[in-house]
């Protein structure tokens, strides 16, 4: 008999934070094994809602996916992580990434090189949780003397990537990648490929975010994807995953023509079914197969709106979960 794929639930930043506890809860006593949180600036704190989550529940899998690699010194990052990793031991992970542009460019510490301040920034988190003290100044960060009291070792950093170098780059220092919730199963693939080319290691996780509304009327489901999926579009502008599809420079235009706004009124119909889960359930069991089979080791839908998640949890309960 096969093993069973992870499934899980992606919560976003708009959540009330009164809300974290008992979705927690519910999205456990579902039967979901997976429970991720954005950390979305300005919105809720990543290490706070896993930590709340945690708290609340009692096996499910929880991680923060992802904080900037920026945002925090490695070592506050590393703080941070071992506390909670060591307060729920196996039940966490980390996820790091460079941070969408947009909110990383209002704070005014976008780094004249992404790759360098990520890898400064994982390499130097992953020594401490190790328990060692770190004594170097790189392009980024500086460490005099620095040891985490509580190292965590186990505690795996997951990185969240988009573009070819970041990917090679995660392949090198990370236990696995984090998938944007745009990257859709031919993305996936690419990726996992690449990875595989860099590095041999069954034990690597894919985690796969994917945009999703579940119901009996698709139209009505695809229209309440279509402002996330133009929000995620405008904030990360053509990437890696628009060039895969083909779609960088109508992307590109529609941004430049106005936004997220334009983007939500005019992208086509056909992007929402490689960029999305929106239909029926039998629509969802499929393309969650086709993530599984593209190289994802667990699938965590991001439902959207969010004030729809306690239903489509339950829709996700009787009509999905139990045919995967």
């Amino acid at each position: 008999m096969s093993k069973k794929k992870p499934i899980g639930i992606f919560i976003l930043g708009d959540v009330p934070p009164e809300d974290i506890v008992p979705l927690s809860q519910k999205v456990e006593s579902q039967g979901f094994d997976e429970l991720w949180f954005a950390e979305d600036y300005f919105m809720i704190s990543g290490f706070a809602s896993a930590a709340m989550a945690l708290q609340a529940t009692k096996k499910i899998h929880v991680g923060v996916g992802v904080v900037s690699s920026v945002v925090r010194h490695p070592a506050v990052t590393a703080m941070e992580a071992a506390t909670i990793a060591r307060a729920h031991p196996g039940r966490f992970t980390l996820g790091i990434g460079h941070g969408v542009p947009a909110w990383i460019q209002q704070m005014e510490i976008y780094p004249k090189s992404v790759l360098t301040s990520m890898r400064e920034s994982v390499t130097s988190i992953k020594r401490l949780l190790l328990g060692e003290e770190i004594t170097q100044k790189g392009e980024y960060f500086g460490f005099n003397k620095v040891k985490l009291t509580h190292p965590a070792p186990e505690l795996k950093v997951l990185t969240g990537v988009v573009g070819p170098k970041s990917i090679d780059l995660c392949a090198e220092i990370a236990d696995g990648m984090v998938v944007s919730v745009l990257g859709g199963p031919k993305y996936v693939k690419a990726a996992h490929q690449r990875i595989k080319n860099h590095r041999k290691d069954e034990n690597f996780e894919m985690v796969t975010y994917v945009l999703a509304s579940i119901g009996n009327n698709a139209n009505e489901k695809r229209k309440d994807v279509r402002d996330a999926a133009a929000f995620y579009l405008n904030a990360m502008g053509p990437t890696y995953i628009s060039d895969i599809y083909g779609i960088s420079e109508k992307t590109k235009a529609l941004i430049n023509e106005g936004g997220a706004t334009a983007l939500a009124k005019e992208m086509p119909d056909s992007w929402l079914d490689f960029l999305t889960i929106a239909g029926t359930p039998r629509d969802a069991n499929q393309s969650i197969k086709q993530f599984f089979e593209s190289g994802a080791t667990s699938v965590i839908l991001c439902i959207v709106p969010s004030d729809e998640l306690p239903k489509q949890l339950e829709i996700l309960e009787k009509q999905v979960l139990p045919k995967l």
